[in-house]
């Protein structure tokens, strides 16, 4: 069914406050949530530290984590309500508004996380780089993470294969690393895997900003770069469930 513009506007606020008044009704578990970001700021601090000084490896932790917040945050929030997304359906529902308010939801509290994340690092050490840009490259970081959580969601079966999929999805991020191997070592087919990696183009927005001289262009494409994940994942969790698509 076809759902104008306008429509599917007025969808997405009404099933953006629902998901809101949802999220928080719950609020030990949105703590849980929350509270995790300066436990992980916290922990980064005491081995950083120890030495003083920041290395590539407390960015790309930094990355990672943010990448991890957008996963755990996104993976069971399709799964969950597929039989009610079914059912509205019937009666006009749009999905690219559902996923939408999933998104601007989530993607809020992924904000507040990685603020946490990095104030929690910002308390002990001066980071270097400005630190309004490193929030963007954590937050654009966790979007692409809701994206691909999100689309995770849309096509496990249930809640439990969604959660268990995700450490399939973090692994990766770091194998697929010059923190694993070094990046003059890298084959073609790892090159190119590696440049499919979220982390990958967070972690080099951070090493950029960080820099003496700072490459603008290089942080630019980072930022679009990391955008479009959000937006491809995000748009191929609407496809799959447009496609009623559905694992037994």
């Amino acid at each position: 069914m076809h759902v104008a513009d306008s429509e599917r506007k007025r969808q997405c606020c009404i099933l953006t406050n629902r998901y809101w008044d949802c999220l928080f009704g719950d609020f030990k578990s949105v703590m849980l949530l929350i509270l995790q970001a300066p436990l992980i700021g916290w922990l980064c601090t005491l081995v950083w530290g120890s030495i003083g000084r920041e290395t590539p490896m407390l960015f790309f932790v930094l990355c990672l984590s943010s990448v991890w917040f957008g996963c755990i945050n996104a993976c069971r929030e399709i799964v969950k309500e597929r039989a009610i997304v079914e059912r509205e359906r019937l009666f006009g529902l749009s999905i690219v508004a559902y996923v939408q308010s999933k998104f601007k939801v989530l993607a809020s509290l992924g904000l507040i996380q990685v603020t946490l994340l990095l104030m929690a690092v910002e308390w002990q050490m001066a980071l270097e780089g400005p630190f309004l840009l490193q929030l963007l490259a954590l937050w654009l970081a966790a979007m692409a993470g809701v994206g691909l959580g999100l689309l995770v969601s849309a096509f496990a079966g249930n809640q439990e294969r969604a959660v268990l999929s995700v450490p399939l999805l973090i692994i990766p991020q770091l194998l697929f690393s010059e923190m694993a191997i070094p990046e003059d070592m890298f084959g073609d087919a790892m090159a190119v895997i590696e440049k499919l990696m979220p982390v990958r183009w967070a972690f080099e927005m951070c090493q950029e900003l960080a820099a003496n001289e700072t490459t603008w262009l290089t942080v630019g494409l980072d930022i679009l770069v990391l955008a479009a994940f959000a937006v491809v994942f995000s748009g191929m969790a609407c496809v799959s469930l447009l496609a009623g698509r559905k694992e037994g």
